[in-house]
């Protein structure tokens, strides 16, 4: 039995199929996790959602794009001209996929390997389990009756900066764009949001570089700039922009090998 964990699919189902062909994937025995942003930005993103569904127990976290994807669902916000999730919102299957993304986590802890899982990142004055805490609080409202609202007042980049006394959706926002959205931060741990590219701005750093309070071995996506080069032995980004014409990677958790396939076009610009 091996365990593979893929980086940011965005609907590239064939390339999906082909890595996990590379893999010899087993599904009877095999397990899958993924680092989110499951969907959007690429062709196929019903497919994956279906093939996602059909597995025996998959791991995932969700990225911005799935929360997007909630949020234009309920009508919380509108589509952006660079959405291509028309497939799933015009699918009969809409509803389920809603109801099967709003039961994922924000984060995901293996005991057995030491492994954790986030789509973005974690700021370096949060342990293990005040991760999980933060993590379980934008779970719980995303799996309950009051998620709708939170979908409204998800976007924003402030607050900048974790306060304890932060309440309510202001203080889910702040955490969920430290777990689906976070790239750079200070060693206070405020948030610089505006920067993709890997040459960093000027006061901040990745935030894989700043030191941790406690030792973690982290998992992530998001960061396609990076090319899944962090220089950190227990950091391991996997987000390798298949959707940018790259290529898409997976890792197998039991001996850190990384395996790769290119992606059959550009699918964005």
């Amino acid at each position: 039995m091996s365990t593979y964990i893929f980086g940011d699919i965005q609907g590239c189902y064939d390339e999906l199929l082909a890595l996990l062909e590379q893999v010899h994937f087993e599904p009877d025995v095999d397990r899958l996790w993924f680092a989110g942003d499951l969907i959007n930005r690429g062709p196929k993103n019903l497919e994956t959602m279906q093939f996602i569904m059909g597995l025996n127990n998959p791991i995932v976290v969700l990225g911005n794009h799935d929360l997007h994807f909630l949020a234009v669902a309920m009508g919380a916000h509108d589509v952006m001209p660079t959405d291509t999730i028309a497939d799933i919102l015009n699918s009969q299957q809409s509803s389920q996929i809603v109801d099967f993304i709003r039961a994922q986590k924000l984060a995901h802890h293996d005991p057995a390997s030491g492994f954790t899982m986030v789509h973005a990142g974690i700021p370096p004055f949060w342990d293990l389990p005040t991760l999980l805490r933060r993590a379980n609080e934008v779970e719980s409202v995303l799996s309950g009756t009051a998620f709708e609202r939170f979908l409204t007042d998800m976007y924003g980049n402030e607050p900048s900066k974790w306060k304890d006394e932060l309440t309510g959706n202001t203080r889910l926002r702040v955490i969920t764009n430290y777990l689906t959205r976070l790239r750079y931060c200070d060693t206070d741990g405020t948030l610089e949001l505006k920067h993709k590219a890997s040459k960093r701005p000027q006061g901040f750093e990745p935030w894989f570089n700043i030191q941790r309070t406690t030792a973690m071995k982290i998992v992530f996506g998001h960061w396609a700039a990076l090319d899944g080069v962090t220089n950190q032995p227990n950091i391991v980004a996997l987000d390798t922009g298949c959707v940018w014409g790259r290529k898409l990677t997976a890792m197998r958790l039991e001996d850190r090998q990384i395996f790769s396939t290119p992606a059959r076009k550009t699918y964005q610009l």
